[in-house]
């Protein structure tokens, strides 16, 4: 058990920002726990702790809670979001301790309302639904990730969107005052879950950007933690045009390297790189950056037929980009194609060798064996012949 705690721990080990929304959602969950179930208060009191002189909670017991949440609740998403509970079951051997030292199993098991089952439901929905956007590892989930393959998108992004609608009623409805002010607002929506989910389960490209900016961010002396505005950090990066093109030389290496080596393909990238062009569209900045890289004598290639000086196309990028990734796929039939009539020729070549091997190691047989195998055959019966003589007098 020790074993597990700690695996789990080295999964969420990176320093991640608390979402403001999360302590808020705590304080009312814990808060309806211990008015439902007040013989779990010592428990509680052991990890929920306030500040000396105050009634606000310390920051490392909401450190704490929030770092046992990252470690517990991704394994369970699909378990909360489709209200399974089957994980519930008295002979059930799934992980149902969401909060620390209290097994929600043996809360199910108690005799409780419909309604208060529901409201236990709203609080686990709305705690993944908080946290999943500082869940950056894929291994979080555990054997959950497998699903994210087969479950169909659409689907999942219309339970996540009536998810979030059904817990709207949850804070917005209520009359308690002593609630802490949840704002669903703050929330995540569902097209941002959706993204950021298949973007970590798929993308590809998402984690080679990643991989690549990891290796590269301390070269080019930027403090990505302090960031506030984007526009701040490309002015930093063409302070030193020489290194930003080093930068754009290695990446290319990079990638050109990852596509030989067979680890990711031309169309996945171009791919996920039309679908980025695509949300770019509504960012916003995009014609600043533009007219940094114009000052700096680094023109965007002019995709969409506009003058030098023209803003950023980014339709006329996207279409470019799907226009080289359809020859890419072309490129990719063609050579898979290939290498299957190589594979088939080969194989046809290898097969005859073998007959003729096989022809070849016939057994022969020695000089002894030859003679015992004829001396052993049926001699043949010889015709009577008659005699002249018998011949003559019988003519008589």
């Amino acid at each position: 058990m020790a074993d597990i705690k700690k695996e789990k721990d080295e999964k969420v080990k990176e320093p991640v920002e608390i979402p403001a929304e999360f302590q808020k959602i705590m304080k009312d969950f814990i808060r309806d726990i211990m008015l439902t179930f007040p013989e779990y208060q010592p428990i509680v009191n052991k990890w929920w702790k306030t500040e000396i002189e105050s009634t606000e909670i310390s920051q490392s017991s909401i450190e704490f809670i929030f770092k046992h949440c990252l470690s517990v609740y991704p394994e369970r998403f699909f378990d909360i979001l489709y209200k399974n509970q089957e994980m519930f079951a008295e002979k059930s051997m799934i992980n149902t301790e969401f909060l620390p030292g209290i097994s929600f199993k043996y809360l199910w098991s108690c005799e409780i309302s419909d309604g208060t089952r529901e409201t236990i439901w709203k609080y686990l929905q709305l705690i993944i639904l908080a946290i999943v956007g500082s869940i950056n590892n894929k291994e979080a989930f555990g054997d959950t990730s497998k699903i994210f393959d087969s479950i169909n998108e659409d689907e999942f992004r219309n339970k996540l969107q009536e998810t979030m609608e059904g817990m709207q009623n949850l804070f917005k409805n209520t009359e308690d005052t002593s609630s802490s002010g949840v704002n669903m607002d703050n929330i995540p929506s569902a097209d941002d879950i959706h993204g950021h989910l298949s973007g970590m389960m798929n993308g590809k490209l998402g984690n080679l950007a990643r991989e690549i900016a990891e290796e590269t961010a301390g070269d080019l002396d930027l403090d990505m933690e302090n960031v506030t505005d984007m526009k701040d950090v490309f002015q930093n990066l063409f302070k030193n045009p020489g290194k930003l093109m080093g930068l754009v030389k290695n990446v290319g290496e990079k990638l050109d390297s990852r596509i030989k080596s067979g680890e990711i393909s031309q169309t996945e990238l171009l791919s996920e790189a039309t679908e980025m062009m695509n949300k770019m569209k509504n960012t916003p900045g995009m014609e600043n950056i533009q007219d940094m890289l114009s000052k700096m004598g680094m023109q965007m290639p002019n995709m969409g037929g506009a003058g030098r000086n023209a803003k950023v196309d980014v339709n006329a990028m996207e279409a470019k980009l799907k226009q080289v990734m359809k020859k890419a796929e072309m490129s990719e039939k063609m050579l898979k194609k290939s290498e299957e009539r190589k594979k088939a020729q080969e194989k046809a070549a290898s097969d005859a060798v073998q007959a003729a091997l096989a022809a070849s190691k016939q057994p022969t047989f020695t000089d002894e064996q030859l003679i015992d195998m004829f001396s052993n055959m049926e001699k043949p019966t010889k015709t009577p012949r008659v005699l002249k003589e018998d011949k003559k007098k019988k003519k008589k």
